[in-house]
């Protein structure tokens, strides 16, 4: 009896001493129930390659969120998304990849570059020697709070990570700031928790998005971007591509960025037109059907200014606007404001726009970095600044309403990345002295993983030239996004 009573009290010390080594994981300096203490700066969760998680309790400071988990493979870039109220904060992230209860973080280099083993995997603001930077190392002045899109090691193993995302100001410490002058408190910040699952490449979990479609612009400069992915819009009579040009001034690569730019035409006895405009699409190269998009863009405000992000039908279609429009944003003159628009027959056509509500805006500043994003469903497109949604258009219920073309948005559609002016309809007509430009520094497709779902490999076509998508879709090119592909009958991973 004596024996078997030391027995259960060992066995208790030992449960109690893991116990207590278990909360000492991944420490915060703050009380875990703690309230935030100003109204202004809020985190009501994050988005991270399409995937969004929300926090239950927005007015605490920390948010366990390792309940859920975000599914990733080896070498996937991760694009994170905040949706966090308020500025003039910083945003870190970092992965326990050595499994050891806590973040091994080191100080980046002095602008901002960090090393593979460092715990510290991206961040949008610190003070360096060389100056303030982001973990791109990009000159920033602190004011940013959305951090870089980062890549998971390519020998990373499979398994189970812990990730935590923490909002604070010019620190590195994964617990918090806690100098009294700028404390994570103090300031409003917060820190999430969430875990990472890494799988193989073969690796699938239902509901998990992956990148199907992206790029980075992390060419050369003054190069072109690449053309298997990007291809010239073609003048034509509409006010965004009355001036398109092929001219190299006005598309091409510079410090990571896909310049777009619209610039006084220097020769008009060659071109008869006051400006020469920039605009790429993915059109016969690239297209989907339901998925999470987005991009992190700038644009310069001024009179006139008409730059956009958006998406139509994958030719061949019913003309415009009975085959669609998705407008991911738009912006015009000097206002501060985006704009997220759908078009239609239903809605163009028959005046149904507040049946559903077709269009939303957000105020921004439109000389600073924003991501700009949708997500496509079968029955609902949801626009998305930063990370907060900002208006959803959900598809009838009613027959006779599609019918009438309320939901021409279960095609393809492909990529529209472009700088125009405006005509005076709506933005203004344009400054004819001035070079107007917007920088696109990467823009991303993720769809949900599909189990393959088809019976037969032999049932696809063109096995010898084509490349299809898991579930048997046909790509129109070689995949160039991570991922795993059907190509000659075989399964091929692309890193």
């Amino acid at each position: 009896m004596k024996s078997h009573l030391h027995t259960l009290l060992l066995a208790s010390c030992c449960v109690l001493s893991a116990l207590a080594a278990r909360a000492e994981d991944y420490p915060i300096a703050f009380d875990r129930d703690a309230n935030r203490t100003r109204t202004d700066r809020i985190l009501n969760g994050i988005v991270l390659n399409g995937n969004a998680f929300q926090v239950t309790k927005p007015m605490k400071m920390y948010h366990d969120l390792s309940g859920e988990t975000f599914y990733a493979r080896p070498g996937d870039l991760v694009s994170p998304s905040l949706a966090f109220s308020g500025k003039w904060m910083n945003t870190y992230i970092y992965i326990d990849k050595n499994g050891n209860g806590t973040f091994d973080v080191s100080m980046p280099d002095s602008r901002g570059g960090l090393s593979e083993d460092n715990e510290l995997v991206s961040f949008s603001g610190l003070t360096l020697p060389d100056g303030a930077f982001n973990s791109l190392g990009e000159p920033t002045n602190l004011s940013y709070v959305q951090a870089p899109t980062f890549r998971l090691p390519t020998n990373m193993e499979p398994g189970r990570y812990m990730m935590r995302i923490k909002i604070d100001w010019d620190d590195i410490n994964p617990a918090g700031r806690t100098d009294e002058a700028n404390g994570i408190i103090k300031n409003g910040g917060a820190i999430l928790d969430i875990h990472l699952e890494v799988l193989g490449q073969e690796g699938y979990k239902k509901g998990c998005y992956s990148m199907t479609f992206g790029d980075e612009f992390d060419g050369e400069d003054g190069t072109q971007p690449d053309p298997l992915k990007w291809q010239r819009s073609v003048r034509r009579a509409s006010t965004w591509n009355r001036y398109i040009s092929n001219s190299q001034d006005v598309v091409f690569i510079n410090q990571g960025h896909l310049v777009c730019r619209a610039l006084p035409n220097p020769d008009q006895t060659a071109d008869a037109v006051p400006m020469l405009t920039g605009s790429v699409e993915t059109r016969d190269l690239f297209s989907f059907t339901y998925g999470y998009v987005e991009a992190r863009l700038k644009t310069t405000a001024h009179r006139g200014n008409f730059p956009a992000f958006w998406m139509m039908p994958q030719p061949p279609t019913d003309g415009w606007p009975r085959g669609g429009e998705i407008d991911i944003f738009e912006a015009i003159d000097a206002q501060n404001t985006a704009f997220h628009t759908l078009h239609s027959h239903w809605i163009n056509t028959l005046g149904n726009r507040n049946n559903p509500k077709y269009s939303f805006n957000e105020s921004v500043t439109q000389g600073e970095w924003h991501i700009f994003a949708a997500r496509w469903t079968e029955d609902l497109i949801t626009f998305y600044v930063d990370g907060n949604a900002v208006g959803s258009y959900a598809k009838s219920q009613k027959q006779s309403d599609l019918e009438q073309g309320q939901w021409p948005f279960l095609h393809d559609f492909y990529l529209i990345l472009n700088q125009s002016v405006g005509d005076g309809s709506w933005a203004k007509a344009p400054d004819t002295s001035f070079t107007y430009e917007t920088r696109f520094d990467w823009v991303h497709v993720f769809q949900k993983d599909a189990p393959t779902g088809l019976k037969d490999l032999n049932d696809l076509k063109d096995f010898k030239d084509s490349w299809y998508t898991l579930d048997g879709r046909k790509l129109q090119a070689r995949p160039t996004a991570p991922g795993v592909y059907i190509h000659a009958r075989r399964k091929v991973a692309i890193q």
